[in-house]
């Protein structure tokens, strides 16, 4: 790799280990508020993990009631899952979902520019990442394995009858309902997806249901 690191780069480092990380990616976060943020909440995600495995069980240990023992064992246990798998935005709301997507996609605005088609096989590297496929006839033109809320994230441009829309597609963020939101000149919609969901951005107007069908039924989660 040749030149300065982008955002992508960086944060898939921090993700691997934010505690050891090389000159180059010292120097981008000098330079770059969003990736520092997530370097430091990758930290603190990194800390909650690791309270959580010491915790003391002994400490809590009644005598003679072996089964309350047992079940405040499961909690931490449970307690330890839920760090893993959802990271430390375990603690907070579920709303702030949109908030960090728009963030993001800001972030990464001269994405909406773009032209050329990406081929299949450039879409299929970037979903791999994810552990996701992306069945679609809508002309990809940019393709990124973007990290959001601890877990890779494909970031999608798709072309449309009415512009280009942004496709994120967010594993492990289960929605009970669609959410739609607005965010700084982006409107969005947060979409339920089975093990996962979809986030669809635009710069201006709603997306229509057929186009949020189609991007639905798109997504295959592995």
């Amino acid at each position: 790799m040749s030149g300065a690191l982008d955002c992508e780069h960086v944060r898939l480092a921090i993700g691997g280990d934010p505690r050891n990380l090389s000159g180059e990616v010292a120097r981008h976060l000098e330079g770059c508020a969003a990736c520092r943020k997530f370097r430091d909440e990758t930290l603190v995600l990194e800390g909650r993990i690791q309270a959580a495995l010491e915790l003391p069980l002994h400490r809590f240990r009644p005598a003679k009631q072996p089964a309350p023992v047992r079940r405040f064992a499961l909690a931490a246990s449970v307690l330890v899952a839920l760090l893993v798998g959802g990271g430390a935005w375990f603690f907070r709301p579920q709303t702030a979902l949109a908030a960090d997507v728009a963030e993001h996609v800001r972030h990464e605005s001269g994405s909406w520019a773009l032209q050329r088609r990406l081929s299949t096989e450039e879409v299929a590297a970037v979903l791999a990442r994810a552990g996701v496929s992306f069945d679609s006839s809508m002309p990809v033109v940019y393709a990124s394995p973007c990290v959001l809320r601890g877990h890779v994230a494909p970031h999608l441009v798709v072309h449309t009858e009415q512009g280009p829309l942004t496709v994120m597609l967010l594993p492990g963020e289960k929605l009970s309902r669609r959410q739609e939101f607005s965010e700084e000149g982006l409107e969005g919609v947060l979409l339920p997806a089975g093990e996962g969901s979809v986030a669809v951005l635009t710069q201006g107007g709603a997306v229509s249901p057929t186009t949020e069908a189609a991007l639905i039924s798109a997504v295959r989660w592995r």
